[in-house]
């Protein structure tokens, strides 16, 4: 259909309209032999929500309350202010259990962390396999325990991605509450595409994520899950990839494009060089 320069319909797109409006305003379309789409989505939402619930905790400690996930087995990504600078922390699964939880891990840039609890049975979350950021207007999700109740399951859409001190940041347009910070941001089938954050207060709808490939680029804990290649110097020492600088040791983990890349870096005073291959190469030592 016709659009005017302000983006209205035309004449052909306002007849369209109206035919549509009829044809859903008839009574004969309940007997008509069409698609129940409805039905289809709120299938599709509950098997997500059913996929989903059991891999997501409830995470309290002396100062508030949010939410994790089990990204390895026996182990939860959540956000870093969740955990506060507290050790140990009350965990309650979706099973019931409660458990302790050990903060093993912060990353204070990401706002992420990661809790170990004695539940190594529980099932972990797919990631989302790119490494690149995903396109806005991405279906997404979340499982949370934000205001009013646990394990609550909100949609939207991936509504924006900046690009912040050389991370990436996900805007998305689910409706969160105190509380979800912490939970699993996931695409249509399932998988992880991000970590819910911090919002934006006296705003409407407005919340951040941290993208996955994000965490798994930066906390140890997940390294093994990265789609990346990681480089060893030592500490301190700048490392190139391509001429560019990516990092400083002792480790630098880099996403890198298919082909032939040229690793470089002086280690004292004598330059370390290697040459690899993407995919392929995943560990890259440039000293002994």
């Amino acid at each position: 259909m016709g659009l005017t320069r302000r983006g209205r319909p035309g004449r052909d797109g306002q007849l369209l309209i109206f035919l549509l409006a009829s044809l859903l305003c008839s009574p004969s379309l309940a007997q008509a032999p069409v698609v129940d789409v409805v039905a289809a989505i709120e299938a599709h939402d509950q098997a997500v929500f059913a996929a989903v619930a059991p891999s997501v905790a409830f995470i309290a400690t002396d100062s508030g309350f949010g939410s994790g996930f089990f990204a390895v087995p026996g182990v939860l990504l959540t956000n870093a202010h969740v955990v506060g600078d507290q050790d140990r922390v009350d965990v309650v699964l979706h099973d019931g259990r409660r458990l302790e939880g050990r903060v093993v891990e912060r990353a204070a840039v990401l706002d992420l962390a990661l809790v170990k609890v004695s539940a190594a049975d529980v099932e972990v979350l797919p990631l989302a396999p790119s490494a690149k950021p995903v396109s806005i207007g991405t279906w997404a999700a979340a499982v949370g325990h934000g205001r009013g109740g646990v394990w609550t399951y909100t949609t939207g859409l991936i509504s924006n991605v900046y690009r912040d001190q050389g991370l990436t940041v996900y805007q998305t347009q689910i409706p969160l509450n105190p509380g979800a910070s912490g939970g699993p941001v996931v695409d249509r089938l399932g998988r992880v595409i991000g970590v819910v954050t911090s919002g934006v207060r006296n705003s409407n709808s407005i919340n951040y994520a941290v993208p996955i490939f994000e965490a798994t680029r930066t906390l140890e804990g997940l390294a093994e899950l990265c789609p990346c290649v990681e480089i060893r110097a030592p500490s301190g020492v700048p490392i190139f990839v391509d001429g560019k600088l990516v990092g400083t040791g002792p480790v630098v983990r880099t996403f890198l494009a298919d082909g032939r890349h040229r690793v470089m870096a002086v280690v004292d005073g004598a330059p370390a060089e290697r040459w690899i291959e993407v995919p392929g190469v995943r560990l890259v030592k440039l000293s002994d």
